[in-house]
């Protein structure tokens, strides 16, 4: 059956997060008196942890985490975090094919709040579905999410795509029973990728477009 759907993940597949994550974490390092920290580190800790929360992040960062850092963030640093963020190469071009081509699209982030980061990038309008951490109980690598976006879009597996970049959405994808086309712009090679149970790997987003025919 031709795919119909295609379900996003965000940070690292959509975005690079290094950059954004970078500059909520020194602006925060500023407020709280600690080190500043370089683009190296934050990727280096993003991609050693899987389902990297900020709690996880930072205490790789500063080794150890205080519940006043995420107050802090949530206050007044989501904002300058957004703005930092850019979309990986092709990323705008391939939501807009793939819109064009009738492709229903939605996402499924372990973010709280996807849709803010959405709306700053200006890509908000081309998801149908956007599911967070905060809308299901249990976060990737569970499925829930997934599930919950597909039940959002009224679509079934077997049309379905999920774009992702990480192991937990590689175990997300085959328990939710959908394919998973896996980007290696987090850190892993195709190679690791395909083993861990991808369907497909790419390297730019404008590969998606020819699983849909295009």
């Amino acid at each position: 059956m031709p795919l119909k759907y295609a379900i996003f993940d965000f940070d690292m597949t959509l975005v690079d997060s290094i950059k954004p994550l970078m500059t909520s974490a020194n602006l925060l390092a500023h407020e709280f008196g600690l080190a500043q920290v370089t683009y190296q580190q934050v990727y280096l800790a993003e991609i050693s942890v899987p389902n990297c929360t900020f709690e996880k992040l930072w205490t790789q960062l500063w080794g150890h985490y205080e519940p006043a850092w995420y107050q802090a963030y949530a206050d007044h640093l989501t904002e300058p975090e957004y703005q930092a963020m850019e979309l990986f190469e092709g990323g705008r071009e391939t939501l807009e094919a793939l819109n064009k081509g009738g492709v229903i699209m939605g996402l499924a982030s372990n973010r709280d709040t996807p849709d803010k980061p959405l709306r700053t990038l200006g890509i908000l309008d081309y998801f149908k579905a956007i599911v967070g951490q905060l809308d299901v109980k249990n976060v990737k690598p569970a499925p829930d999410m997934i599930l919950k976006a597909m039940e959002l879009l009224g679509a079934r597996p077997e049309q379905t795509l999920y774009v992702c970049d990480s192991k937990g959405d590689l175990v997300a994808s085959q328990a939710a029973g959908v394919k998973a086309m896996a980007m290696t712009t987090g850190g892993h090679s195709k190679e690791e990728l395909l083993a861990l149970g991808a369907f497909k790997t790419g390297d730019k987003l404008t590969e998606v477009l020819s699983l849909f025919g295009q």
